[in-house]
């Protein structure tokens, strides 16, 4: 038994864990408080404890209170302003409006900021939805238990958020595992020409660039802030070596398409394509080792190279082919990510332990996601320009209007129903918008079929129970499938009357309309003071070329020192950065209205020129730092500087001239340097650096092409 529970708790994602938490911290305060102080003040503690949990997003430990008290403490405000305007239809709007202002506005933090955008939100619906639920109670005791149970909640959430570090970081480790060796397996089949028409590739691989950031992110945030122990030391240096891994992966995609298409060509394809899905199994059986305890797998860098050699050296091509010395260079990239796979494994396997490791604490902070909520982020957001301040115009206007709409339909009992279905679905974007009114629409259909069956049980331990994990279910899939926390919104919101009053008929049919009817609204109100993904291009193109040109800086560079390879892993994360943002935008703007749409052929030109701009950066780092003594130090010493120099002009804005011919890349089929039996590997490294500089002048032209010409709106 014991075995099986151990089995069934490794299932669990980190969603799942963080869902199953925030329910029993639910139920636990409703129990505490309920006992000690009565069913009226429990009630109105779940009200606090459901909006603070919604911020109580898998985090380390010392990172929850500073996210759920705020959200406490602002769901007891605006219970208090509620329950002080109830009975004015005027003054109930006003609050809406300001609370649905100030609390959008809260997005300026960013991403990290939506759970606590929507906790005031979620708290008026408490608050108008409480005197239809309990006993009487004054505004300013009604408020007091909110506070009191969103603080009884953040305690749970700590304790809770203690409890799990361990889980959380192996989880956050093997998802980052994991969607490397997707990326890994997606590059491969790319080297085969398994992926049928240019531009689905890129688009494929914007998508994988997109997901692999945001996971090894989760895992920077998770193992970088971990306590230093033999076990953290260990879990850091995987987080290293992926992103390491990532830049290598990235690496490998210069040159694959000069290999051709004839047979031998093909061939060569085939076996890099072969090595790259066996590192990616590696990586699965890894990903299995950190997640569920499973053996590691059995890896051999050298009997990997001879096995690759020995494929490509069956190829049979003409003894004058010069492609011979392009496979031989990317063998050797191979082999690069082979000794980095292997070295992962190999450091997860030994027990020795390194207390004297450079990783300290303060040297991984910078890598971490911002935290806190600093007043100044508002400050570039207090313009209409802002699609910030947009969002919560706009979303305010669209609760007032669905309030009064729904106080004025015949079945006026639930009007803030219709404002929490405008709420849920309408949001900064209109992808995203359309994404949630038609999940939104069917969880909730799922969900009234579901209270239909309820109805009939008349035990109120066992629907408080269906609540609970209704709560800990919406939590759990918010981010996931909308559709499935949708579900669980509509038990949750159906089974508190007949909890109190079991076998009443539930608001079946009220519910429905309401959701169609918000959900259309939030349609529409998409389209008022809206957000166009090409109004961000400006402020998009700024950040990348910035980022770009601050890595250039750091990357071209003979023998950095450590603090000058800390401002290169620093700059490199904030590329990336800058590169899934645009990435991020042009998966949005496909939603939208065709003559807004950002066209696909620039965006994807501009992405291309970055992500290989960034592939060329790392293949110089890499040369310069594996290949050293095959390298003319004094031919490389010269030209690094001035190639650093021309890529940050040229990124900073300075005036493009015509191009010089020395700075355009040997492009035909046959001129890249000798690679084959040659040890002095300098060409290449000029090679590089002569793309670098090609690729940085096409990237700020492609960028160029997107600005907009019109007016944004």
């Amino acid at each position: 038994m014991k075995g099986l529970l151990k089995h069934q708790f490794q299932r669990l994602e980190a969603a799942h864990l963080n869902g199953l938490s925030v329910a029993l911290g639910v139920a636990g305060t409703h129990a505490a408080i309920g006992m000690l102080f009565g069913e009226t003040a429990g009630l109105a503690a779940v009200s606090g404890a459901v909006c603070a949990s919604m911020v109580d997003l898998p985090n380390p430990p010392h990172r929850v209170l500073r996210r759920v008290l705020p959200a406490a403490g602002a769901a007891g405000m605006v219970t208090l302003l509620v329950g002080l305007t109830d009975g004015s239809l005027l003054l109930t709007l006003a609050v809406i409006a300001v609370v649905a202002f100030l609390a959008l506005m809260t997005l300026a933090w960013g991403p990290r900021a939506g759970p606590l955008s929507f906790s005031p939100v979620l708290a008026m619906v408490f608050a108008m939805a409480w005197d239809r639920t309990t006993g009487a109670t004054s505004p300013w005791e009604h408020a007091l238990w909110v506070v009191a149970g969103g603080f009884v909640y953040a305690a749970w959430g700590r304790g809770s958020a203690v409890v799990l570090r361990h889980r959380l970081r192996e989880l956050a480790l093997a998802n980052a595992l994991r969607a490397t060796e997707r990326r890994v397996r997606s590059r491969a089949e790319r080297i085969a020409g398994a992926v049928g028409g240019e531009d689905a590739r890129i688009r494929a691989s914007i998508a994988d660039d997109v997901v692999l950031a945001d996971a090894l992110q989760a895992a920077r945030d998770q193992v970088f802030a971990a306590r230093r122990s033999p076990r953290s030391r260990r879990q850091t240096d995987l987080v290293l070596g992926l992103v390491e891994l990532r830049d290598l992966l990235l690496a490998s995609r210069l040159d694959t398409e000069l290999l051709g298409v004839d047979f031998p060509g093909r061939q060569w394809r085939s076996a890099l394509a072969d090595t790259l899905r066996q590192l990616a199994r590696v990586l699965h059986d890894l990903a299995n080792a950190v997640e569920f305890g499973s053996p590691l797998p059995e890896v051999s860098a050298a009997a990997w190279r001879e096995r690759l050699a020995a494929r490509l050296a069956e190829v049979g091509v003409p003894a004058d082919d010069s492609r011979v010395h392009l496979v031989s260079a990317l063998e050797s990239r191979l082999g690069h990510m082979m000794d980095d796979v292997c070295a992962m494994v190999a450091r997860q396997a030994t027990e020795v332990d390194n207390p004297d490791s450079p990783w300290t604490p303060e040297r991984l902070a910078p890598f971490v996601s911002p935290e806190g909520w600093p007043l100044a982020a508002l400050q570039a957001h207090l313009t209409l320009q802002s699609g910030v301040m947009r969002h919560a115009l706009r979303s305010a206007l669209a609760l007032v209007l669905a309030y009064a709409l729904g106080a004025a339909l015949p079945w006026a009992a639930h009007p803030f129903w219709l404002m929490l279905s405008v709420a849920v679905v309408l949001r900064g974007t209109l992808d995203q918008t359309l994404s949630r009114r038609n999940e939104r629409i069917i969880g909730t259909v799922q969900g009234c079929l579901l209270v239909m069956v309820l109805a009939h049980v008349e035990s109120v331990p066992l629907l408080s129970l269906c609540f609970i994990a209704a709560v800990g279910v919406a939590h759990a899939y918010v981010n996931r499938r909308y559709r499935v926390a949708a579900t669980a919104a509509t038990l949750m919101a159906l089974l508190q009357p007949l909890m109190l009053a079991p076998g009443t008929n539930p608001a079946i049919a009220e519910r429905l309309a309401d959701t169609l009817i918000g959900a259309g609204l939030a349609w529409l109100f998409s389209f008022v003071l809206p957000s166009w993904e090409r109004a961000a291009v400006p402020r998009l193109a700024r950040q990348l070329r910035g980022a770009l040109a601050r890595h250039a800086a750091n990357m071209l560079r003979w023998l950095p020192s450590a603090e000058e390879e800390l401002a290169q892993r620093l700059s490199r994360q904030q590329a990336y950065a800058a590169l899934s943002a645009l990435a991020a935008a042009a998966q949005r703007t496909r939603a939208e209205p065709e003559s807004v749409r950002l066209p696909d052929a620039e965006i994807e030109s501009a992405l291309s020129h970055g992500y290989r701009l960034m592939a060329l950066m790392g293949a110089v780092q890499q040369l310069t730092r594996r290949r050293t003594d095959r390298l003319d130090v004094a031919r490389a010493e010269t030209a690094l500087p001035l190639a650093r120099k021309a890529c940050v002009d040229v990124l900073q804005g300075a005036p493009m001239t015509g191009t010089d011919p020395a700075e355009i890349p040997d492009a035909d089929a046959g001129a890249w340097p000798e690679h084959l039996g040659q040890h002095d590997l300098t060409p290449w490294l000029l090679r590089r650096l002569r793309l670098c500089r090609l690729e940085a002048r096409e990237l700020v032209t492609a960028l160029n092409r997107l600005q907009p010409t019109g007016d944004p709106t």
